[in-house]
């Protein structure tokens, strides 16, 4: 895949960014940035976009800057001049994606039909927009051309928000997901930028969905492992599980058999996208252990992955129970 490709798809979300004022283009992808999202498009359709593109790129150099709403050649070139990362369009522009492929740009060209989805295929695109991604048929359509296209990615545009997000990033298809949700005109009309950060961090939040799966506690052996599962179950009316190298108390209490990760233990937490979460964590300098890392052998997808990082002696792993049952 390749590297832009990749990082849009660990990112998860692209904000669809129209710059009506200069002035407000730094603040407006600061905002953003801020909030944990550091991609962004930057539409044509405001006549600022070049100067957006190229201000943004220059002042926050870590920001993945792309260029929306590209109708021609011109405008593909003005943006990759500019330093654009990679090129969206609404529809499928033929010469636009002659263009891109001849200067090894990535290129996301607009479908919401299979015969327009062929047509991108015969050059040798994989990766698509899905516009209008709501009133197209949204998820569902998606999924259904997803079955005979099985190799193709798309990134779904249109309609899309907090409520129906999971609905798209669930699908093995579906790269990152697009939308101004995030970046209301009022609050840009307003400069309210800190607000703007909230909605960031809440799409983030609301995207890797992280929830505590259970905690493991380390102990000696196997009989003082089964000795706090069962009096835990006694006190509380838990359900007893064995399992090969622990006791469970309920769902919430994992009592390993031995010395396990973590001087006391390990918490589970859980999340739909480890990808996307590892490289949001990454972020703020915590990484995956490699040799911990366990995939889905039918998605390739990780479904499981310890953390270099321990709280209060315990350390940390990422879980996907559902893709974890299907290996």
């Amino acid at each position: 895949m390749n590297p832009i490709i990749e990082r849009i798809s660990n990112i998860g979300i692209v904000p669809v960014v129209k710059v009506n004022k200069i002035e407000h283009a730094i603040p407006m992808m600061q905002a953003l940035y801020d909030g944990g999202i550091d991609a962004a498009e930057i539409t044509f359709r405001s006549e600022h976009a070049k100067e957006a593109i190229e201000i943004v790129s220059k002042t926050i150099p870590n920001m993945l800057v792309g260029a929306g709403t590209v109708l021609n050649v011109e405008q593909a070139k003005a943006a990759c001049d500019a330093g654009a990362s990679f090129i969206v369009t609404p529809g499928f522009n033929a010469k636009v994606v002659e263009w891109c492929i001849e200067n090894n740009i990535p290129v996301l060209p607009g479908i919401s039909t299979a015969s327009e989805l062929e047509t991108a295929l015969s050059y040798g695109i994989t990766t698509v927009k899905f516009f209008p991604a709501e009133s197209s048929g949204g998820a569902k359509k998606i999924k259904d051309l997803s079955a005979p296209y099985q190799h193709v990615k798309f990134l779904p545009t249109g309609g899309i928000g907090l409520s129906n997000m999971h609905e798209y990033l669930s699908l093995p298809s579906v790269l990152a997901i697009g939308g101004s949700f995030m970046i209301p005109e009022n609050l840009v009309n307003d400069e309210n930028w800190e607000e703007l950060s909230k909605l960031s961090r809440q799409a983030v939040k609301t995207m890797l969905d992280f929830k505590l799966t259970h905690l493991g506690i380390n102990h000696e052996n196997e009989e003082q492992s089964k000795q706090t599962a069962q009096t835990l179950c006694d006190l509380f009316n838990f359900t007893f599980y064995n399992k090969p190298k622990s006791k469970f108390a309920g769902v919430g209490f994992e009592l390993l058999n031995s010395k396990g990760r973590g001087v006391n233990g390990h918490i589970g937490i859980y999340t739909p996208y480890p990808e996307r979460a590892l490289y949001h964590l990454e972020k703020k300098g915590v990484h995956g252990i490699n040799e911990t890392i366990t995939r889905n052998k039918r998605t390739n997808k990780i479904n499981f992955v310890y953390l270099d990082k321990e709280i209060a002696g315990f350390a940390i792993h990422l879980i996907n129970p559902d893709l974890k049952m299907e290996v």
